[in-house]
């Protein structure tokens, strides 16, 4: 009964011990996002609307203050430290308007690209989207970029099932390329570029500049790991290493 009793207060304890050791730093948020002023632009009176909100809520859990707007006449990115365009937002309505500004942004829209001047401006050629076969990995390459949250290279999933759209950008020499669709490494999921450097046609990156390839439906997908990836390119994207 003794030895029982002892066997059961050692697991209680190992299990304690295990709690305390795992989640807590996972679950919190860097300290790079406490404070700091996100512009949010979405279609905020699409389908797919409920998702941007909850893509609000996830950024204002991280610490930002976040503030979401249509993207018809988006405002100047003044003020902001980060600029997040929705996959759900309009390329012609959106353009250029972030183009030249030197404030980081990080996207997940893939026709706002070559509006950004992270890819040439041919659509289905430097960026677009695909229809795939239930599929629902990702191929990360870059360990152990920081971008990369910590990964290792080869498959990974970032989603709770299987997903048909994927978004995808053509990335230039100059990108530091994180994950592509598997099988096309010209097909880049997750890439970045550096304030500074050459982008397409020479166009040299006013601040950073970072791409998520979600569709407008699969932010509200993403399991624990994939938020993780998701948060560490905002982090990034705000200055992190």
């Amino acid at each position: 009964m003794i030895r029982k009793c002892i066997k059961t207060v050692f697991a209680l304890a190992v299990a304690l011990v295990l709690v305390s050791g795992t989640g807590q730093a996972e679950d919190t948020p860097n300290p790079i996002f406490k404070g700091k002023k996100l512009l949010l632009v979405a279609a905020i009176s699409s389908p797919t609307a409920a998702i941007d909100a909850n893509t609000k809520k996830h950024f204002e859990s991280l610490g930002m203050i976040v503030n979401m707007v249509s993207d018809i006449n988006p405002p100047s990115a003044e003020s902001y430290d980060l600029v997040y365009l929705a996959s759900d937002v309009k390329a012609k309505t959106v353009t250029n308007t972030y183009r030249n500004t030197k404030v980081p942004v990080f996207t997940t829209k893939p026709w706002l690209l070559d509006f950004l001047g992270m890819t040439g401006y041919q659509p289905q050629k430097d960026y677009g989207e695909d229809e795939k076969e239930e599929q629902s990995f990702l191929w990360l390459v870059n360990a152990p970029n920081p971008i990369q949250a910590g990964f290792p290279n080869g498959m990974f999933m970032p989603v709770k099932h299987a997903i048909k759209i994927y978004n995808w950008g053509r990335p230039e020499p100059s990108a530091q390329v994180i994950a592509f669709l598997p099988g096309e490494p010209e097909k880049g999921f997750i890439f970045a570029y550096e304030k500074g450097v050459y982008m397409d046609h020479e166009f040299t990156a006013p601040a950073r500049r970072i791409f998520f390839g979600l569709a407008p439906d699969q932010f509200d997908l993403l399991i624990p790991d994939g938020l993780r990836l998701f948060d560490s390119c905002a982090a990034w994207a705000l200055g992190g290493k």
